[in-house]
């Protein structure tokens, strides 16, 4: 570690500063004495804040040194409070001012150390560097634009950003703006991939059927009563006739039975003799037609009572309506309501 990172280096500036030429501090003239005192005294103040942790103030401090007097090791001061924040590419700019500065032979020794600790903090830098790269989903590249925390950046290109949390948006002419956060650390190579195509269209909202009116409820009653009614009536007389036909069929069996001389009007089983069965058969037949033939007639009966409601006319509720009278009389006066409500 240098020199420099031990000792203040508004005391090491102090030793050279009233030796430092134009030419080797590469300032176009020679500082006044008040403002060497104004740069040490700044210079000291933000290497107490340095060592304190109080970089934002000592950066502050640095910046206001080196607007007294040019001299590198408060830019390196400056560069490191900068790196203390996380803020690397100013850092690394800040460096760049001191390697980029040219130096004379005769130049003081502090600024010579501070523009080798700037060369060597440089290289260190780079590497710690995150980088972004972004890539554009389904959308061609001309018709993207991009922003890094409101900065216009290209597609498919890293950029170099400083560690922590960014936002990242992109916006396709007539298309919502897609905004995404993104946080970076130290050394970090990030890659995502935004997808800008459109969202898929949505289905119209169905339409629910309007409520029926009054009318159209009648006549949905007069239609479903007058079907039931009529197939009903028709059931019901068609099995009604099918079970008075097998009546006539089991009269004429037990006739048969009645005259048989083996039987003597008597069954004694149902299975035989084959006569005793077919009369059981034909019995059971009728009772289970006349039992369809009654539930047709119930449903023709419940339609044709639908119908006759959907015919009848019910008069409409009447309307409301109030009357105020006001009213006078010996020592009192007021208002009455009167009317249907």
């Amino acid at each position: 570690m240098s020199s420099c990172r031990h000792l203040s280096p508004a005391l090491l500036l102090g030793l050279t500063l009233l030796a430092a030429s134009p030419i080797a501090a590469a300032q176009p003239s020679q500082p006044t004495a008040e403002a060497k005192l104004a740069a040490k005294a700044l210079a000291d103040k933000g290497w107490e804040l340095f060592n304190a942790g109080r970089y934002e103030d000592a950066l502050t401090a640095f910046r206001d040194a080196e607007a007294q007097v040019h001299a590198p090791p408060f830019l390196v001061m400056a560069a490191r409070s900068c790196e203390r924040l996380g803020r690397l590419l100013e850092a690394r700019s800040l460096y760049q001012r001191v390697l980029d500065e040219p130096l004379a032979a005769t130049a003081p020794r502090a600024f010579q150390q501070a523009q080798a600790d700037a060369r060597a903090e440089f290289a260190a830098l780079a590497a710690r560097i995150p980088t972004l790269d972004v890539a554009v989903a389904d959308t061609p590249h001309n018709t993207v634009e991009l922003t890094l925390d409101g900065q216009r950046i290209a597609p498919a290109k890293p950029v170099e950003v400083d560690p922590g949390e960014h936002t990242l948006s992109g916006v396709v002419p007539g298309r919502p703006p897609v905004t995404r956060k993104i946080r970076l650390d130290e050394r970090a190579k990030g890659y995502i991939v935004l997808d800008l195509a459109p969202p898929p269209a949505e289905a119209p909202p169905a339409r629910s059927a309007p409520a029926a009116s009054g009318n159209d409820l009648r006549k949905t009653l007069f239609i479903g009563g007058g079907v039931a009614a009529g197939v009903g009536l028709i059931a019901g007389t068609v099995f009604t006739g099918l079970a008075l036909g097998d009546g006539s069929d089991a009269e004429n069996l037990r006739e048969r039975v009645d005259s048989d001389p083996a039987l003597r009007g008597y069954c004694p089983s149902t299975q035989h003799p084959p006569l005793c069965s077919e009369l059981s058969d034909t019995v059971d037949r009728q009772y289970a037609l006349l039992n369809v033939a009654i539930y047709s007639f119930i449903i023709g009966a419940a339609g044709v009572g639908t119908v006759i409601y959907a015919l009848v006319d019910r008069p409409a509720a009447p309307a409301s309506h109030m009357q105020v009278v006001p009213q006078v009389g010996a020592g009192s006066a007021g208002f009455s309501l009167t009317g249907r409500f």
